[in-house]
C-alpha cells in the first residue's frame, strides 16, 4: 500500500508540473503580441515563486495557490487571485509558514499558561520519514490545542515540515494527508500571513471585523466595519492605514517648502526624548501639525481642547508598526483616525485603503492597459470548456 501510495503522489506532482507548463506555453503563445508592446510584464507574479518539491498540489485549486477552492471560500480568501497581498509568493505557501512559524513560537503542553494555546505530541519510540525529503521526526500523533476557543486540531510533526516547505498536505511513511485548513487557522487565530507586530495595541473599545479599526471610527472616516480586509490584500484594514498614513506624513514638506495649497507640515522642536514601551528605542518628545490649506483644516484639531497640540513623533514610530495607539514614557493614547485621513486626503495614492478601481483595472494598478489584458488572458486560459465552473462546488 505505502509503494502504491508513493507511486500516486509522484504521478500527481508529475500532473501538477505538466499542466503548469502546458499553461506557461499557452499564456506565451496567446499573448505574444502583448509580451512584445509590454517586456518585462509578469503573466503570473506567482510564477516568480521558486517551487518547493513539499507543495504538493490539491485537487479543485482555480488559481493553483495549492489552496483549493473550498478552503478559500471558508476561509475569505480569493477563489481566482493566487497572490491577493501581490508579493509573489502563492497564498497556500505564504499561509503555510505562517502557521508554521506560529506553531514554533507555542509553548507544549505544561509549560502553557491557563487558557494559553499550546501544541502536543504522544512521543513514541520511532520516526516517520519525508517522502520528498528524508528527513526524519518523531511519528507520535500531535495536535494544537486552543482552550479559550475549546479547539483541537489534529497536525503530526510531519505535516509541521511540510508547513515550513510551504504546503498544507503532507506525505510521510506513517501519516499523509492534508490539514483541516480552516480549523488551523481558528486554533492559532490567525486569519491573514502578515507579519504580526508588539507595536500594533490592542483596541479595548468595539471592533466587529478585528481590523485594528474601532467600530466608531470606521463609521466616522467612511470604511467597512464588517469588513477586515477592505482591499482584499490579507493586510487588515487598521494596519494597512496607519502603515500608509505614516508614509505619507514623512513625505509632506514642511512650512516653507509647500507650494500654494500643498498639504505641509508644522515640526514642534522640543528638547527631550521619550522611550517606546515596546521595542524601548528613544524617540524625539515632539511632533507635527498637519496643515491642509486647501479644505482649511489642521491635525490635531486646535480647536478641540482635548486635542494634543500636534501629532507625536512616538505616534509616527507606532503609526509605521501598523498601530494608530501609542505608548510611551510621555505620550499615551490614539490618533483621531476620521480627521487624519480627511486632512491628508486619504486615499492619496493608488493602492490606499479605499481606493477605487474600475472593473477592467485587473491588477489594481490604477491603469487600464496591456497588464490587465495578459491578466484577462491568464485566467480565460484557465479553461476551454465554456460549462468549467472554475472548479468551485457549490
Amino acid at each position: 500500500m505505502r509503494r502504491l501510495r508513493r507511486a500516486h503522489q509522484k504521478h500527481a506532482r508529475e500532473q501538477a508540473k505538466r499542466r503548469k507548463k502546458f499553461k506557461q506555453r499557452a499564456v506565451a503563445a496567446g499573448t505574444a503580441a502583448v509580451i512584445t508592446l509590454g517586456a518585462g510584464v509578469s503573466l503570473n507574479k506567482a510564477l516568480a515563486h521558486t517551487p518547493d518539491e513539499h507543495e504538493l498540489a490539491v485537487s479543485q485549486d482555480a488559481d493553483a495557490d495549492l489552496l483549493a477552492n473550498k478552503e478559500e471560500l471558508a476561509i475569505g480568501y480569493r477563489v481566482f487571485e493566487p497572490d491577493q497581498n501581490r508579493n509573489e509568493i502563492p497564498d497556500g505557501v505564504e499561509l503555510a509558514k505562517r502557521c508554521a512559524a506560529d506553531i514554533d513560537q507555542l509553548p507544549w503542553e505544561g509549560e502553557a499558561f491557563p487558557g494559553e494555546t499550546y501544541k502536543w505530541c504522544a512521543f513514541q519510540y520511532g520516526l516517520e520519514t519525508c517522502d520528498i525529503c528524508g528527513t526524519q521526526v518523531n511519528m507520535g500523533p500531535a495536535g494544537i490545542v486552543n482552550p479559550r476557543l475549546g479547539l483541537s486540531v489534529d497536525c503530526p510533526l510531519i505535516a509541521i515540515h511540510y508547513m515550513e516547505h510551504g504546503s498544507l498536505s503532507y506525505a510521510g511513511d506513517v501519516h499523509n494527508g492534508r490539514l483541516d485548513v480552516a480549523a488551523l487557522l481558528r486554533a492559532l487565530e490567525i486569519r491573514y500571513p502578515y507579519e504580526s507586530n508588539d507595536h500594533q495595541l490592542p483596541l479595548y473599545t468595539n471592533d466587529l471585523d478585528g481590523d485594528l479599526l474601532a467600530d466608531s471610527e470606521e463609521l466616522a472616516a467612511g470604511y467597512n466595519l464588517y469588513n477586515p480586509d477592505q482591499d482584499e490584500d490579507l493586510t487588515p484594514d487598521g494596519i494597512e492605514l496607519a502603515k500608509q498614513c505614516a508614509a505619507v506624513i514623512k513625505e509632506l514638506p514642511h512650512q516653507y517648502e509647500a507650494e500654494p495649497n500643498q498639504t505641509y507640515r508644522f515640526c514642534h522642536e522640543l528638547d527631550g526624548l521619550e522611550q517606546c514601551d515596546i521595542c524601548g528605542q528613544w524617540i524625539h518628545m515632539g511632533g507635527c501639525a498637519i496643515i491642509n490649506p486647501k479644505l482649511a483644516l489642521t491635525y490635531p484639531d486646535p480647536n478641540d481642547p482635548l486635542e494634543p497640540l500636534f501629532l507625536p513623533d512616538l505616534t509616527l514610530h507606532y503609526m509605521e508598526h501598523g498601530s494608530f495607539s501609542c505608548a510611551g514614557t510621555i505620550h499615551r493614547g490614539r490618533a483621531n483616525i476620521a480627521l487624519l485621513v480627511k486632512v491628508l486626503e486619504m486615499p492619496r495614492r493608488c493602492g490606499d485603503l479605499g481606493t477605487m478601481y474600475r472593473p477592467s483595472d485587473l491588477n489594481r494598478d490604477c491603469n487600464t492597459d496591456f497588464v490587465d489584458f495578459t491578466s484577462l488572458a491568464d485566467k480565460w486560459l484557465q479553461s476551454t470548456d465554456p460549462n468549467d465552473d472554475g472548479g468551485i462546488e457549490y
